[in-house]
């Protein structure tokens, strides 16, 4: 790790920076002055760093929720020892009728009902034993956006952990190696009658819906995409029609339960966790005059904590961006409007994060420049959210140290400065 007074990485900022800036502006902020040809001192660019306790003020805070269940690309059937997992969906649309022609006829009766789903098999862990997949009726229904291993809506706990299951609808098995027909899409025939399932998801608009499990230590199975496909024979026809729907109220329940944050900054999981801060910086630093300064680069350090436990640990790298948030998030909360981004992308290599003096650095110099510049009193806080992308994607998270920490771990800014040039009469 670079401390004060040396060079460091935030070089490689400070030209992606330097390039924002000249990118967006049309006045010669940044090279106005030569220092080498200008009368008077020469001002040689320094890298500086101000901890979280050299700043005017400083707060932190981690948002959560920005994507949930419900809303995330997450739909993994697990059975493992770490992991548990199941999907929740309703089927609410099941025709009571069916156009012919320019004519609409009534659904007589309804057959040869499945459960499709489309396997994403690089991502799924089938051991050499197989794994079962099984749906079963629930017997309580349940809040997509709300519901969890333990309850199926806020205060309202199943009877039994992962959705009270009722009768068993359909089943399917996938060997190992993954051996589908039909590239990566199995079909679940229902066990039960067709006709008797979808006429009570016709008349119930589905509920309460359905759970879908897997049954093999050690499988996995990302569930890219679910529908009901089924035939139907309309009143006054010999011939079956052919259907398919698509789920409602589809999200995933897993155990365990993604920790809170606690007093640590988080980027990433699910539900889905953010960033914001804001902090006031010193307009002197070690003898350095800041403000009015040319800052050439600006960035945040953030120092990670040790890796979460599986099924935390996170697993592919993910891209991390930084913008302006337009209000105090502290007042606000999860809801703070947000502005423009303060630069390019910077990834969240889980490898990276586990090496010594490991560090993420998010560029915000833009932002920093225009404080540099800016009449006194004019904008004194600075206020920046963080976040991944995608977000929601996987239960991988990471979590770094906050200004509460008491360790090396706490956050800092980094800078690239060159100081004004004071002229003299000769």
């Amino acid at each position: 790790m670079k401390r004060a007074g040396a060079p460091g990485p935030l070089t490689r900022l400070g030209v992606l920076g330097l390039a924002v800036l000249l990118a967006s502006c049309t006045e010669r902020a940044l090279v106005e002055v030569d220092s080498d040809t200008a009368p008077g001192q020469a001002t040689p660019t320094r890298e500086i760093e101000i901890p979280v306790q050299g700043m005017i003020s400083w707060r932190d805070t981690t948002y959560s929720g920005y994507e949930v269940p419900a809303t995330s690309s997450y739909r993994v059937l697990a059975d493992r020892s770490d992991l548990q997992g199941r999907l929740l969906a309703r089927f609410e649309t099941i025709p009571d009728s069916i156009d012919i022609g320019t004519v609409q006829q009534p659904i007589e009766s309804y057959a040869n009902g499945r459960f499709r789903l489309i396997v994403d098999t690089a991502g799924s862990s089938i051991p050499q034993a197989g794994v079962d997949l099984e749906v079963y009726a629930l017997t309580r229904t349940y809040e997509a956006r709300e519901t969890t291993w333990l309850e199926a809506a806020v205060g309202v706990p199943w009877s039994t952990p992962g959705g009270d299951l009722g009768e068993r609808l359909a089943f399917g098995r996938i060997g190992a190696p993954f051996d589908s027909t039909a590239s990566d899409t199995l079909f679940l025939p229902f066990e039960l009658s067709t006709d008797s399932v979808l006429a009570e998801w016709a008349a119930s608009d589905g509920e309460p819906g359905v759970a879908i499990r897997a049954v093999g230590t050690t499988a996995s199975v990302d569930v890219r995409s679910l529908a009901v496909t089924f035939d139907v024979k309309p009143v006054g026809q010999d011939s079956l029609v052919p259907a398919a729907r698509s789920p409602a109220g589809y999200t995933v329940i897993f155990d365990p339960q993604t920790p809170a944050p606690g007093g640590q900054s988080r980027l990433g999981g699910l539900p889905s966790s953010r960033i914001y801060l804001d902090f006031e910086l010193p307009e002197v630093w070690d003898g350095l005059q800041l403000k009015g300064s040319t800052i050439n680069a600006a960035a945040l350090v953030f120092r990670p904590e040790p890796p979460p436990a599986t099924p935390f640990r996170l697993a592919e790298p993910l891209d991390v961006i930084a913008y302006q948030l337009l209000a105090d998030p502290f007042e606000i909360g999860p809801k703070t409007p947000i502005g423009g981004l303060l630069g390019p992308p910077s990834l969240l290599d889980p490898e990276a994060m586990v090496e010594d003096d490991a560090e993420l650095l998010l560029s915000f110099t833009p932002l920093a420049l225009i404080w540099s510049f800016a009449p006194p009193d004019s904008l004194d806080v600075l206020r920046i959210g963080l976040q991944v992308s995608p977000e929601g994607a996987d239960l991988g998270f990471w979590n770094f140290g906050s200004a509460e920490d008491v360790s090396a771990l706490r956050p800092s800014v980094r800078m690239l400065v060159t100081p004004r040039v004071p002229f003299r009469l000769p």
